[in-house]
């Protein structure tokens, strides 16, 4: 395995490989002037920008004519190739984001550098950058990482890694996304071995994705050390397409760009569809960032990216970058000015730093009010429900499963006199009962879920709270998932049967949530089927004999609680102890 510090020497600069296409001009023309804004001349080596549109003459022309002078004292170091010389054949109507996969890959026989950065049109920096952006102080390459999915399992298999040996986590398929040329290269030599033809080969395994069969590839070889997936994130991005709600992501987004580790940004071409408000963020954030010189230019390149087909949802994000002949471009009315809209500091920073989802922090908030100070976090994965409930003035405990999050979180904890442990639950005891437990998606890896529940009723105090927090039902059965999902009348009833108190707790379906709030009983039922019994027990009118439909949308959840979830964390912070939201501001930027 090769030393990871070896990859960047000091006196070697990098290549940026860009595959791009008309559609994508206008970003482009971002991408070259951040670049001259922004990057380091002596940590480039060049900068390839592949020509994959369906008429390559006119993307050439408009290049030279409208990109390359942007990249200013850069503007030798750019070399622009042409498609089928990397990938020879390419008819015009099987160019599209499939190949622009293979493209990516292909461009690195054309790097002399040891280390590559693959990025997309709509990538652009926002703050001063060289080549030791994409490297921790250990030598470490920086790639966000993820939870796998089919798409990794589907390339492991590929390459024969055996089930057992696969990592819980892989590289996310992101860009900013750098390369290790001479594992490219390997790469590539491993695909003609096996008499593979790399420009159909996206097309004829569709779930393949090109930084997925690399990173699969690292593992095979043993390689796979030389990347960071928890180092903080360096880019952000905007998928308007991905989100009933864009206004919600846009906004973290706008605040994400304020953390001086985030140097890149990036906004795909389908934001020209967004309301006019949005929009104005955008441009608004492009102007202020020096990347436009007037809002009309930021509304022109903003309505200048061409409509393509949604990407498949097994897809994260990658996009089709195929254009769509004959589309005429709207015409887009420069806004009036360019408004940002007023940013939750918390609740836009800590979400992506620890993986603490939206509808999560919603919930959390609600229980946040409901249970007392010392709270007791089950499975918090990276930390995120712990944080938020410390900036609320909770005295919190967190068991983690796994080494490495309990020590991320000991520094923030420790100060305050709370603990992340490494330690089954089975296995933990209280110094004294709790005011609340949290427990957000564990229920469903419980092999016996009413012995869980009498534990946790146990470490409660009297007037206790448990929060449980499981995945709606469904037919998928995953490896951990013994108890593959709920509905809230499953919920209310295990509860119930545990010794909870249904008729004061607070119910809610809420987006991949099934979510049950509820105070510790003063009894247990001798036997569970006494709830059906005693009508009074429940929050609703029971039918004994023939019981109820379980696929409940709400119940007991009031208006205060939604106003609750619609408020702010940084506006709730105030409400607790300790200038929580100036720490808030300094956790979230030490650490997304």
């Amino acid at each position: 395995m090769s030393i990871a510090a070896d990859l960047l020497p000091p006196d070697t600069p990098i290549d940026y490989v860009v595959v791009s296409f008309l559609g994508d001009l206008p970003l482009l023309r971002l991408q070259a002037r951040s670049f001259a804004l922004f990057h380091a001349p002596d940590d480039i080596g060049r900068i390839i920008v592949v020509n994959n549109d369906n008429d390559p003459p006119a993307f050439a022309q408009r290049f030279e004519a409208e990109v390359r002078p942007l990249y200013a004292a850069l503007a030798g170091k750019v070399e622009v190739v042409p498609a089928d010389d990397l990938l020879p054949g390419i008819t015009g109507s099987r160019r599209g984001w499939r190949r622009q996969q293979a493209l990516k890959l292909a461009a690195c026989r054309l790097v002399t550098a040891p280390v590559s950065i693959a990025i997309d049109s709509k990538n652009h920096l926002i703050r001063p950058a060289g080549k030791a952006l994409y490297q921790t102080a250990e030598g470490r390459l920086i790639v966000p990482g993820r939870k796998r999915w089919s798409v990794p399992d589907a390339c492991l298999t590929y390459f024969g890694v055996a089930p057992e040996a696969w990592p819980a986590e892989v590289a996310n398929i992101v860009t900013p996304y750098p390369l290790v040329t001479r594992l490219v290269l390997s790469l590539l030599e491993e695909l003609e071995r096996r008499g593979e033809d790399l420009a159909t080969l996206f097309e004829t395994k569709g779930e393949f994705f090109e930084f997925a069969l690399y990173h699969a590839w690292l593992v095979a070889q043993g390689e796979d050390g030389l990347y960071d997936l928890q180092a903080p994130v360096i880019a952000t991005g905007f998928w308007p397409h991905k989100f009933p709600d864009p206004e919600r992501p846009l906004r973290r987004l706008v605040a994400q760009t304020g953390l001086p580790h985030v140097h890149w940004l990036a906004i795909h071409r389908k934001a020209r569809a967004l309301p006019p408000s949005l929009r104005d963020v955008i441009i608004g954030l492009w102007q202020g960032f020096g990347l436009t010189e007037s809002t009309e230019e930021g509304a022109a390149i903003l309505a200048g990216g061409a409509a393509v087909e949604e990407a498949p949802d097994s897809a994260e994000p990658p996009e089709d970058e195929a254009r769509e002949e004959g589309e005429a471009t709207p015409a887009a009315a420069p806004p009036a000015a360019p408004a940002v809209p007023e940013v939750d500091p918390v609740d836009a920073l800590l979400i992506p730093g620890f993986r603490t989802g939206r509808e999560t922090l919603d919930i959390l908030k609600v229980f946040a009010g409901l249970a007392g100070p010392r709270v007791l976090d089950l499975g918090c994965y990276r930390g995120g429900s712990t944080l938020v409930m410390a900036l609320l003035g909770k005295h919190v405990e967190a068991l983690i499963d796994g080494r490495f999050w309990p020590d991320r979180l000991a520094p923030i904890l420790e100060p305050r006199g709370m603990r992340a442990l490494n330690l089954p639950y089975e296995q933990y005891e209280p110094e004294a009962p709790l005011d609340g437990i949290w427990a957000s998606h564990v229920l469903q890896n419980q092999r016996n879920p009413g012995l869980f529940l009498d534990r946790c009723r146990r470490h409660l105090k009297d007037d206790g709270w448990l929060a449980v927090v499981v995945p709606p039902l469904r037919s998928r059965i995953t490896a951990g998932k013994v108890n593959p999902g709920w509905n809230l009348g499953a919920l209310m009833y295990a509860l119930l049967a545990a010794g909870f108190d249904l008729t004061r707790g607070h119910f809610l379906t809420h987006g991949f949530n099934v979510v049950a709030i509820v105070p510790k009983a003063a009894r247990v039922l001798e036997r569970h089927a006494d709830a059906f019994a005693d009508p009074s027990l429940w929050p609703f009118k029971l039918d004994a004999r023939r019981g109820f439909e379980g696929d409940i949308g709400s119940c007991n959840w009031p208006q205060e609680f939604r106003d609750r979830m619609a408020t702010g964390l940084s506006e709730l912070a105030l409400e607790g102890p300790d200038a929580a939201l100036a720490e808030a501001r300094r956790l979230a930027t030490i650490w997304v």
